[in-house]
This record gives C-alpha cells, structure tokens and sequence, in this order.
C-alpha cells in the first residue's frame, strides 16, 4: 500500500508525548522491521493480529506492515491476554491468524524505546489459538481485517483490501481538505477504523504532523494540545461534550472531526462558536467513511446533515416494515450504500465466508441505520434501525429520548436501550448519569419527562448509575445493558 502522499514533508512529526520521529526516519526503519519479522518466520501471506495502542510503536509498525503488503487485524492492546483462553465461547483472535505481534513502548529497563533499535519495538509470538491448515494463502494477500465493535452483537472479522483501504484513505484527504501544514490531534484508537482509516492513515498521506494519544482524558487532552498546538482534532461526540463542558477558554481549530455517533444539535452550535468548525463524518467498519461534511460548507450544512457521500459512494433508501407511512411521508427509510473501495465480506474465525444477509446481491449493503437523503444528495442520519421502537404505533428514536433526558439539569448523560414488551408496545429502559452535584430521584426524573418527550417516548423505566459500561472503542456497552436491565415495576 502506498502510504505516502506525493508532497509529504519528510519534517513532519509523528509523536505520542514520549516518543517522536520525522516522515524522513520512516522508511529504513520499514525495511529493517521486515526484515525482523522474515527472521521470525512471518511471511508475507500471513495474517498478523497487531496489539494496538496510540503509541508511536503502534503507528511505525502498523505503517511498515501496511507499505510493505502484510495482511494485518488491529485489536486492542491487552484483549488478548483476557479472552483467549477463556473457557467458553470464541477466541478473540482469529484461528486463520497465525502470528501475534505486539509493540513496544519500553525497553526491559522500563526506559523509552530506542528507535533505531528495531527489535526492541515490538515482540512476535505464535498464536495459541491458530488451527494447522487454516492459512488464506492467496486469498488473504494485503488485507486489512476488522474486528467490528460488538455494540450490538457478537463481533465479526471485516476484510478489506490494501487497494479498497487506499481509496478510502485518499477520500478522506480530499473530502475533509487535509495538508501538510496540519497538526492533527488523534485520541481515537488506532485498531478502530475511524481513528486508523480517516484520521491516522489520511493524516499521514496528506504529510501532517500528528499527536497519538492513549486514553485521553480532558486534563491530559490539554496538556497535550499546548505543547503540540493542533489545528485539526478527531474526535468522538463524546469528548466533544466534554471538551465544551470542561474547558473554560476557547480555542479556534480549523476544524474537528466527530464521528462514531450522533453529534447532539445542541453540542454543535456552541462547540463551534468556541472552537471553530466542527465536521460530521459517517461511515461503518465495513464500508469506511461514506459521507462527510466539507469543513468549506457553511455551518447550517454541517449542522442539518453529515454531508454528501464520497466520490465512490451512491446511497439510497429502502423501506421497512419497523416504518409507518407517517415515517415513509417525511422521507425516512433504510439507507443502504454501494461503492467501490467497501469492504470484501465478512470471515468466520476459521477464515470462511461469512454471509450475513446484508447484501442485496447487486451489490448495495444495508447499513442499518434510519435516515434522509436531502434533494441536493446531503445524508441525514437518523439513528440505528436497532436504536428505534414502535410505541403507540409511531417511531420512537433512542436519540431523540436521550437527548430529551439530557436536556434535564439533574443528568449529565442517557442512553436508552430496549428489552422486552410494555402497555405501549416495545419496552423502553433508559440509563442515566447524575450531573455533578446532582442526586436525582427515579419518579422526578420520570415526571420531568412527561414534560419534555410525548407520552409514547417517556421510558418505562430509569435506572441511575454512576458510569456507563464501555467498548474498547468508547462507544457506550449496550448489549451489557440489556443483559443487566433489572428495572422494577
């Protein structure tokens, strides 16, 4: 994969706060770590499950690998050592997977690693859970491999060619008007493919200087924007809300991209007015960023929609039986999307095709998600097909009702799931999070409801908890709510 663009400046800098290199250290370090990896026994066709943090280690292998044709699969760092050997249920790597490599920040002293000393960066072990005769062969030639986040199932392997990845990367750099005189800040995780494929690798093709940071909170997120002085931030909607929460001076930024949720539109006005352009990006595991908004559009835009699809992508709608013909009136529908550089398929553990029913046999995947398209081609997002319910026989969104808590001055934060039936049709169970200070009561908590949501979407039940449980990701653990609902009558 070419991971370069053609006018990257070998003076910018690659950094974690620790570590730092320049574009120009990259490529003799490439050759020695393929080198490293012959010498191991790796070869070329197999796939290699990377360990991943927001390490610079993490980035210089993930790059090598990529330049240099490996097949590679992201996972976080230390998943692997809690659910290989489980018991029950699947490993979390890959049988097809022959190979384990996991970077390395510290020498054996625990001082920082030297990078010319390439056999410190990183440790290769076989994997304990590969199975004899299971190797892809051709078939797994220069593929990146996703594991999808699991916030709603099990999770699954995505394949996507280098060539497929590439093109979206190229989009991104296009779409979102990225240079080399950017400085990007990047807490989104690397073995996700918003923070790898349209952040990290974009950032890279366009020559940027980049800040990788692990685990980001907003006083170290802080700390680090006054040292490194980004002007381009990726960014969940969630550390959105904490940077317009948290933060007391403002700060212009040519522009921050949120994706990975819904940016709420009462974030948007103020975020912008504080720290300057904000862009909505969307997309999936499987197909990449399919839309985005330009950071030249005017803010009305970039508020109402998350912007027109990629060059590459067509997007359309399709009804459902979930919709009534009030929902079908306003023009809301299934979107589904087709496009050039989407993902291959899904694999089974085994390394078989894996077929989900998401595909229409024309080449259009559904994406699960509930929308508009405007009259002049902009997307508008509604919500997950499996975040909404029919109550009184009319659509109820999670968002919408999550919103609706949050308006509230007693709750910082709200998510909503589903599980079971009620008076009103699908039961509605909704988590939430006391702001600081605040020690709300169920039954106020419910009668204020009444006062902001129509009858049909008050819950039926609030359960308060002091935090929400998380993916690797940092997307909110939904599946674990369901399992733990509770709620009593």
């Amino acid at each position: 994969m070419d991971i370069f663009g053609p006018v990257s400046n070998p003076d910018s800098t690659l950094t974690d706060g620790i570590l730092t290199c320049t574009y120009g250290d990259l490529p003799p370090l490439f050759g020695q770590i393929d080198a490293v990896l012959h010498q191991a026994g790796v070869g070329i066709q197999d796939p290699i499950v990377v360990e991943c943090d927001n390490s610079l280690p993490t980035a210089i292998v993930l790059l090598a690998l990529l330049s240099q044709g490996y097949s590679v699969l992201p996972i976080p760092q230390g998943l692997r050592s809690t659910l290989d050997h489980a018991p029950e249920g699947p490993a979390v790597i890959p049988h097809f997977c022959q190979h384990i490599l996991t970077p390395n920040s510290k020498d054996p002293a625990g001082n920082p690693v030297d990078l010319g000393q390439v056999s410190q960066l990183f440790d290769v072990i076989p994997n304990p859970t590969a199975q004899a005769g299971e190797r892809l062969g051709d078939r797994g030639h220069q593929k990146l491999y996703m594991r999808t986040s699991g916030s709603t199932g099990t999770p699954k392997v995505v394949m996507h060619s280098h060539n497929g990845l590439a093109a979206n990367v190229q989009a991104c750099v296009e779409r979102l008007h990225l240079t080399a005189d950017d400085r990007i800040a990047l807490p989104v995780p690397l073995f996700h493919l918003y923070g790898l494929g349209a952040g990290f690798l974009p950032g890279i093709k366009a020559g940027a200087s980049i800040d990788l940071q692990q685990g980001a909170n907003l006083l170290r997120y802080l700390q680090r924007e006054q040292h490194f002085n980004p002007n381009v931030a990726f960014l969940t909607p969630i550390f959105c809300e904490t940077l317009l929460k948290g933060r007391r001076s403002d700060r212009p930024y040519r522009m921050t991209v949120a994706a990975g949720d819904r940016v709420r539109e009462d974030t948007f006005g103020p975020y912008e007015s504080r720290f300057g352009c904000l862009v909505k990006l969307y997309g999936s595991t499987e197909m990449g960023a399919l839309t985005a908004s330009s950071p030249l559009e005017p803010a009305s835009d970039r508020l109402q929609s998350v912007g027109h699809p990629m060059a590459d992508v067509e997007m359309r709608l399709v009804s459902s039986d979930q919709l009534t013909p009030e929902d079908v009136a306003k023009g809301i529908g299934e979107l589904w999307c087709r496009r050039q550089a989407g993902f291959e398929g899904y694999l089974d553990w085994h390394g078989q095709p894996l077929d989900l029913g998401q595909w229409d046999g024309e080449g259009w995947f559904c994406t699960k998600d509930l929308g508009r398209l405007w009259p002049d081609g902009r997307v508008e997002v509604l919500g997950r097909c499996d975040h909404s319910v029919n109550r009184d026989g009319l659509l109820v969104f999670f968002a919408d009702v999550e919103r609706a808590l949050m308006s509230l001055a007693a709750v910082e934060s709200a998510v909503v799931v589903s599980k079971g039936e009620s008076q009103r049709g699908k039961n509605l169970t909704a988590y939430c999070i006391p702001a600081q200070g605040q020690s709300p009561l169920v039954a106020d908590l419910r009668r204020s409801c009444f006062e902001v949501l129509p009858n049909r979407a008050v819950p039926d039940h609030i359960v308060i908890l002091d935090n929400l449980p998380l993916l690797a990701n940092g997307k909110v653990d939904r599946q674990k709510l369901m399992h733990q609902i509770d709620a009593p009558d």
